[in-house]
């Protein structure tokens, strides 16, 4: 259907309805599976626009055909980070930014890049939406027509009640009919006669050799050049690209003689060496736009820059080189050295793009900033014979008239010719094949329009927009209100995890019962040092206190997973996690509660906020946690500045939520894990301010293993939320020991 846009049948409003047909098959997709829908829509859409190559072959067709797919595969994987569950114009925006930013990269990757087929280019005859050319050019254009299709895909969600989707599809009739109030920009300079003379290329060249061929299709152009004789000649004279290849410059004299018998300055295309020095054996050939002033003399010289690949240079020959239709190519050219714009006595200084130039916005732009201030585009699309190839080419010429608010001469040395005025109408166009003199005044102009001056803005902008929605992790529901302050009677219970803590047990234990209303869980893991021990003798006459003795290093998180286990059986409101080695002080435990009780779900006592400190650390330690703690925060969007600290305290609604499914991590991770998916919940989460103390006895858990383990996980979670919108499969998690 994409195709369609475009010429032959060049039906713009399909541009709006494939991309969202193709958004509606991404809805739910993963990368993978977007990359083939995009793949299979590009294969499809690219493989019938460019179809006019099958005539160099299956191989060209095909290798072109994929490359452009591509983009289109590149963008169904890239959607997913896009996408915005619930929020309609969000993804409708990052869509547009996403086919923007990747349609220009198109054109400009690899081999210098191509641009047929971009859903602006097909906007030309859409009078409305292609004013938006004069202000961001083409992909302003592409963006419009993207946004708008992605806004209609939205709306054509069942899901999504009825007013709001047909709010969705007004945004997009807005979007698509707001440029209306942007004016085309006017050509006001000096008037300019032109002629264009067009041939029957394909007539000529079957006469003999190649060489016969080029000098029979010169002749064509003299003879009607030579109808411009007259009492009122034109100010410039225009053949297209091919109208002096090699073979032609057997009659170089006859030219400049045919051109100073008519009088008037004559800009031709020439396939050549230096064309004004004497030909030379193995000299490198340019294809050239060549300016005759009215005496036959050559003035002026442009050398096309931009060749094109395996048309007009063979890239990577020693790799490709044993391909056969390779042979096709008769001869390679050269580049030339820079842009530059070209002079004729008597007339302003204009440009003249030669045929696949034009098709990138930025070449023409370049020019129009060195000062010309009108547009000759020479082509020679005499090879792709009877096919939409010459009509898209026009296309793209009457969207740099729109762009650069010039007047652009579309010279095709056997058509298509026209006439192309700053609001992209054309004039005077010819049909394929058909000896024609067109003439008409046209208007020079100095200014400049936001598009010529700005550049390729909006692509920059699109794909940093992109890249940001990227970076920002996704899948959060909708925030909930902050909970209800706790009464005077609430209970709290907190949770000691222990494994040989014989030494500081007793005086943790001492300053958690020391609050009032506050119960103590110890999990020990058969300690080895009787840490179990101390805590039944403490136990005697204290019913606030209780042990759950397991089996030898069964782990931090199953630890707190069996106290939260009985926290919830029994009632708590409020469950802490604590360290049982006193690098979490017992004094900073009030403070902790107190947060808890009156404003948040969950607290988490914070080393890194102001007031917050660690006492005993290296600074390479210290600089290691908290580089973790950043990287966690980014990659996890956790409004938490110690998202690894295990001193924090948990409203009993939102444990409940939180112990609902299988964890997938240990240690730091088990920590990152339960602040991560609290946030994702949208439960209010806080931090105040603590100091940690290194622990004085035994030895630290955490192990190398521990922290890669965590740091495997963030960075795992954080890329599945950009994509999936979630950080894990649903299912299938592992329960931590």
């Amino acid at each position: 259907m994409s195709s369609l846009a475009f010429p032959p049948v060049a039906a713009w409003p399909l541009a709006f309805l494939a991309p969202a047909l193709l958004l509606i098959a991404l809805r739910n997709a993963t990368p993978a599976r977007g990359f083939i829908l995009g793949l299979v829509y590009g294969l499809t859409g690219f493989g019938l626009t460019l179809s006019w190559l099958m005539l160099f072959g299956q191989l060209a067709w095909g290798a072109l055909t994929l490359l452009t797919a591509l983009s289109v595969a590149l963008f169904g994987a890239a959607f997913p980070l896009v996408r915005r569950s619930g929020r309609p114009v969000l993804t409708a925006l990052g869509a547009a930014a996403a086919w923007t930013a990747i349609d220009w990269l198109r054109g400009l990757w690899p081999l210098g890049g191509f641009t047929w087929g971009s859903l602006g280019v097909s906007q030309v005859s859409n009078r409305i939406t292609v004013r938006l050319a004069v202000i961001a050019g083409v992909f302003g254009v592409t963006f419009v027509v993207a946004f708008a299709a992605a806004l209609l895909a939205e709306a054509a969600a069942r899901e999504r009640p009825l007013l709001p989707r047909l709010g969705l599809v007004a945004l997009a009739a807005a979007a698509a009919l707001a440029p209306i109030v942007i004016p085309f920009a006017r050509a006001t300079g000096r008037s300019i006669d032109v002629a264009a003379i067009q041939v029957d290329f394909s007539k000529a060249v079957q006469h003999g050799s190649r060489e016969d061929g080029d000098i029979a299709v010169t002749r064509l152009d003299l003879e009607l050049h030579r109808k411009l004789r007259g009492d009122a000649p034109p100010d410039l004279a225009v053949w297209g690209e091919s109208a002096l290849d090699p073979g032609s410059l057997d009659i170089l004299g006859e030219v400049q003689a045919t051109i100073a018998d008519v009088g008037v300055p004559v800009l031709a295309g020439a396939t050549s060496g230096d064309i004004r020095s004497p030909r030379r054996d193995g000299e490198p050939l340019f294809n050239q736009a060549v300016v005759f002033d009215g005496r036959g003399e050559v003035v002026d010289v442009y050398r096309k820059t931009h060749l094109v690949p395996y048309g007009e240079y063979i890239p990577w020959k020693p790799v490709v080189g044993w391909i056969s239709a390779l042979e096709q190519i008769s001869y390679e050219l050269t580049p030339g050295e820079r842009l530059h714009t070209l002079s004729a006595p008597g007339l302003p200084r204009f440009a003249a793009p030669i045929c696949f130039e034009n098709s990138f916005p930025a070449l023409d732009r370049e020019l129009v900033r060195q000062g010309a201030e009108f547009l000759v585009i020479l082509t020679n699309n005499a090879a792709y014979d009877e096919t939409a190839a010459s009509a898209q080419h026009l296309q793209m010429s009457r969207m740099r008239a729109i762009e650069d608010g010039r007047w652009v001469v579309h010279a095709a040395v056997s058509g298509i010719s026209a006439f192309i005025d700053p609001t992209g109408r054309t004039s005077q166009q010819t049909g394929l094949f058909e000896p024609a003199v067109i003439r008409r005044t046209i208007r020079a102009s100095t200014e400049r329009t936001l598009s010529v001056r700005w550049g390729d803005w909006l692509p920059l902008v699109s794909l940093a927009f992109v890249v940001g929605m990227a970076a920002v992790p996704r899948g959060r529901r909708a925030g909930r209100p902050g909970p209800e302050p706790l009464g005077p009677g609430a209970r709290t219970l907190v949770i000691l995890p222990t494994f040989d803590e014989g030494r500081t047990i007793r005086d943790v234990i001492t300053g958690v019962l020391a609050l009032p209303g506050v119960d103590a869980l110890v999990v020990d893991d058969s300690s080895p040092d009787g840490t179990g021990d101390i805590v039944r003798e403490l136990m005697t006459g204290e019913p606030r206190l209780r042990l759950v003795e397991r089996p030898a290093r069964s782990g931090l998180a199953g630890a707190y997973l069996e106290g939260f286990g009985r926290a919830l059986d029994e009632g708590y409101d409020l469950i802490v996690e604590m360290d049982s080695d006193l690098s979490h002080d017992p004094a900073q435990l009030a403070s902790l509660i107190e947060s808890a009780r009156d404003r948040f779900h969950l607290v988490v006592g914070s080393r890194y906020v102001p007031g917050g400190s660690v006492t005993n650390w290296s600074r390479a330690r210290l600089a290691l946690s908290k580089a973790g703690n950043i990287y966690a925060r980014v990659m996890l969007g956790i409004p938490l500045h110690d998202a690894t600290s295990g001193y924090r305290a948990y409203r009993r609604d939102l444990l409940q939520d939180l112990v609902s499914e299988p964890f997938h991590a240990d240690g730091y991770g088990f920590q990152v894990e339960l602040v991560m998916r609290a946030w994702l919940r949208g439960w209010t989460l806080g931090e105040v301010p603590i100091t940690f103390r290194e622990r004085e006895h035994g030895h630290s858990k955490i192990s190398r293993r521990i922290i890669f383990e965590a740091l495997w996980l963030v960075t795992r979670w954080g890329v599945a939320l950009r994509v999936f919108g979630r950080p894990h499969q649903r299912s299938g998690a592992k329960e931590p020991t």
